[in-house]
This record gives structure tokens, sequence and C-alpha cells, in this order.
């Protein structure tokens, strides 16, 4: 559980609300910025840290090293989570395409 002053939520719950403000965040790059790079900010964050925590889960032992393994999981969902922002804006801009007289 995390807790907010008073407030409490459960992690997994934690974890959807998340990808749901990054799935947002990357539809709103993809479909508001012309420039590629910019737009690939989020997939170049969370590729960097998914290799950072997997690198330094063979670096430390014991319990570290499975902190290190669930957050490189959850960076890595995340991750997906950016690419499933892109297949849903490549969707729509090809359907958008396909209905241009």
């Amino acid at each position: 559980m995390l807790h907010f002053g008073s407030f409490e939520i459960e992690t997994d719950i934690f974890i959807y609300i998340v990808a749901a403000v990054i799935l947002l965040v990357q539809l709103l790059l993809c479909f508001k910025v012309k420039n590629r790079h910019i737009r690939l900010i989020p997939v170049y964050l969370f590729s960097v840290l998914t290799a950072v925590f997997a690198a330094l889960s063979f670096a430390f032992d014991h319990w570290d090293r499975v902190g290190f393994v669930v957050l490189a999981v959850c960076a890595a969902f995340f991750l997906l989570v950016c690419g499933a922002a892109w297949a849903i804006w490549r969707f729509i801009k090809r359907r958008r395409e396909s209905n241009k007289p």
C-alpha cells in the first residue's frame, strides 16, 4: 500500500494509473509534436531505465537484485505502454488518411 497522507492506494492500482498517464502523455506528444525525437522522449527514458535497472540487478545480490528486477520489469511495462500509444496513433493516422478524398 502507498500512503498519501490519510489516503491509501494499492500498489497495482497506482501502477495502472501511472500507465494510463504515460499513455495519455505519449498520445499527446504523438498528435501534437512534429519532431520525432521529442515524441520519442518517453521511449528513450524508459529504454534507458530498463537497461540501467537490468544492469544493476546483475551488480547486486539477494534482495537488492530482486528490487532492481522489479524496477526493470516496471520500466519495461511502461515502455510497452509507450509502444501501445504509438500503435494507437499510427492506427488513427492511417484511418484519417484513408478517409480523405
